[in-house]
């Protein structure tokens, strides 16, 4: 969680460049921009997991299914 949150951090920071961090409307949309581009890339990078097909984790988990 601490990555996700220092990654969140910069991007915000680079969104909010070098306006003073004192101007709410600066940082407001800093945000806004920042949560949108982090969404963005979330959706991209799920994109990846529709090429997997349903054998591909036998090699982690070897073939055993384990009883809850």
């Amino acid at each position: 969680m601490s990555f996700g949150l220092a990654c969140g951090s910069l991007v915000a920071a680079w969104y909010l460049g070098d306006l003073p961090q004192t101007d709410r409307v600066a940082v407001t949309q800093a945000l806004h921009h920042a949560f949108l581009t982090l969404g963005g890339l979330t959706i991209l990078s799920s994109l990846s997991f529709w090429t997997l097909r349903s054998e591909d984790g036998e090699s982690v988990s070897r073939g055993t299914l384990r009883e809850a």
